[in-house]
């Protein structure tokens, strides 16, 4: 195996011991609510510096498509908040963070010498500095979710959780099984391509959805946005903007990477939401 796939394998499997720790410490179910919602909130800003800012590239080797690098995102979408969840489960203090974020500094740097990441304006110092203050951030989300958390604070918790299962799971449809490829004009010249489209649609759905359950919605709702799903789905294999030479097979595994987030949220909504 080469030394990409080797280092973010390491790195995944850290994550699962890590979040696997911090339920065993816990017992909670919802510190994995709250780790998917910390997983989104972090792809999120990956989404924002990464597609759009190109900050970074990730070089884990896994595939030889351009999509590679959006497989060592899911990766590291995964690993800043299995310890996050583990700095809240052992109740971190403040030095935590310090020691965290010199942790996962050190890890970037030798990525970087070993070239499985790669920086283009992105420093070092910016991760450690942000990363001071993310695990204690966390750790108040933690304890605001625990405890009247508040309509705003449900739905972005919610809004955060299916947006990551929704973009790392078409991650895999597009960058691992390559089974289509969004095209929309506008974002083809920024070279932004399937993840900025991707992200995109993941946003549309998460605010839908996370609003859906702030409501208490009735099941009619969810079965509806199935329909919405479906819908949406062919219009834009009509228009040209999803283009797939296995349209039965893209569509069943869309189908499911919409659908495993919708029941997950559903689930997720009455440990959060408060009546």
């Amino acid at each position: 195996m080469s030394i990409g796939i080797v280092s973010y394998l390491a790195l995944l499997l850290l994550a699962i011991f890590a979040a696997g720790t911090a339920y065993w410490k816990c017992r909670n179910p919802r510190l994995f609510i709250l780790f998917f919602a910390v997983s989104g909130l972090t792809m999120f800003f990956d989404y924002l510096i990464y597609v759009w800012g190109k900050a970074y590239t990730y070089h884990p080797d896994i595939t030889d498509g351009k999509y590679d690098t959006h497989l060592g995102a899911i990766v590291n979408g995964l690993i800043l908040p299995a310890f996050a969840v583990l700095y809240v489960a052992f109740n971190g203090k403040w030095y935590g963070s310090v020691l965290l974020a010199g942790f996962f500094s050190g890890i970037e740097f030798l990525f970087k010498e070993w070239g499985v990441y790669k920086s283009n304006w992105w420093k070092i110092w910016y991760t450690f500095s942000l990363l001071i203050f993310y695990f204690p951030i966390i750790k108040i989300w933690w304890g605001r979710v625990t405890n009247s958390p508040g309509k705003w604070l449900s739905y972005w918790t919610l809004f955060s959780f299916f947006f990551v299962l929704y973009v790392q799971l078409n991650i895999l449809i597009y960058g691992l099984l390559e089974l289509k490829t969004f095209h929309v004009e506008w974002i083809e010249h920024l070279h932004r391509d399937s993840a900025a489209l991707n992200s995109i649609n993941a946003l549309l759905f998460s605010s839908i959805l996370a609003f859906l359950c702030i409501l208490h919605a009735r099941q009619f709702w969810y079965y509806l946005m199935l329909c919405v799903y479906i819908i949406y789905y062919f219009i834009l294999k009509n228009l040209g903007i999803i283009q797939t030479d296995h349209l039965f097979l893209d569509f069943i595994f869309s189908f499911i990477a919409f659908l495993i987030p919708l029941v997950a949220v559903k689930y997720a909504g009455p440990k959060i939401v408060q009546n």
